[in-house]
């Protein structure tokens, strides 16, 4: 395999001399051209809230399927909770591979508290959050967890801009108010689901939307695959403690086509593993919802000549609704 993910040691960033982050930098370009992610060392986040955050929206999990059904998730962006068959990731964008059955997880959706004091605009981008009385706990746990990995978003913004060698608050400036949004992933064992079709996945093949997402997986049996055009699917590492970070489409395009969105996919375990039940956090960054993304002209672009566009505008429409925001 020609792959190499490389570790981005946030520690080793920060006490860099100018010579040190150039070669970083060069590290870090060379694997998102390729790939688009690496894992994130050094990131702070503690392992006690981690292991926290993924005990308590397992708890909400276990919930009976009326239960969660008071948080259920009531139109095309909201947060809440997704039942088991609701989700197909692949069916936005992704022809390859895909075998049209729903993808074999649940999901619970939470989001930004933050306000524009638009009411229309609001409703639009920053969806109520649906905290379940049952585990009140998790609430606090979301809030704490989210706010660790929103500045970690800044703070590799900042990282990228410098790789890319333009002004340090480029994508900060335009990501004050962004959208994001927290999952966790449920993949319940194939002894709970019970019939499953042939090539039928936790998660199918797609790219993610926003500029980066942040990924605290279980390794199992059934787990992460990437893609890329040198070596196919393949298993990224997996390296206890750190973070996988991955580009979606919107840092793609933002890049004109310099950096690549990840290709991913998450198996379903094999028949000789039906009780592995895995619990993934995934934390999906955009930008400023009217922000006016305009791609990156050469040296910093990669010259593919992509369309300007509005960054909440484009997620709407990648996850079902249309809208423009003069109406």
């Amino acid at each position: 395999m020609t792959t190499r993910i490389p570790t981005l040691d946030l520690h080793d960033w920060r006490s860099a001399s100018a010579q040190r982050r150039t070669e970083i930098s060069a590290e870090l370009d060379a694997a998102l051209r390729q790939t688009g992610m690496f894992l994130l060392a050094g990131h702070d986040v503690p392992a006690e809230l981690t292991a926290r955050m993924r005990s308590t929206g397992h708890d909400f999990m276990r919930l009976t399927p009326g239960q969660k059904g008071a948080y259920g998730v009531r139109r095309p962006y909201d947060n809440g909770w997704r039942g088991l068959g609701a989700l197909q990731a692949s069916a936005v964008g992704e022809t390859s591979g895909v075998t049209g059955a729903p993808d074999l997880h649940e999901a619970f959706h939470t989001g930004p508290e933050h306000r524009s004091g638009d009411p229309k605009f609001d409703w639009l981008y920053y969806p109520d959050n649906k905290w379940p009385t049952e585990v009140p706990e998790l609430r606090e746990t979301t809030l704490e967890y989210t706010g660790r990995l929103n500045r970690l978003s800044l703070e590799l913004l900042e990282i990228f801009a410098v790789t890319l060698g333009i002004d340090k608050d480029f994508f900060t400036s335009r990501s004050q108010r962004a959208t994001w949004t927290q999952n966790v992933n449920w993949y319940p064992s194939l002894s709970m689901i019970g019939k499953v079709e042939d090539g039928q996945m936790r998660v199918g093949p797609h790219t993610d939307f926003g500029t980066l997402t942040l990924l605290d997986r279980q390794q199992g049996a059934g787990g992460l695959e990437a893609w890329n055009a040198e070596d196919g699917w393949f298993k990224p590492p997996f390296v206890p403690g750190t973070l996988v970070v991955n580009l979606g489409d919107m840092m793609l395009e933002w890049t004109d086509g310099r950096w690549r969105a990840l290709r991913h996919r998450v198996l379903a375990p094999p028949a000789s593993n039906p009780d592995e039940e895995l619990v993934s956090l995934v934390f999906f960054f955009e930008a400023d919802p009217d922000t006016e993304v305009q791609p990156l002209a050469a040296p910093a672009g990669g010259g593919a000549g992509m369309p300007a566009f509005i960054a909440g505008e484009q997620i709407l429409e990648k996850v079902g609704v249309s809208l423009t925001l003069a109406d």
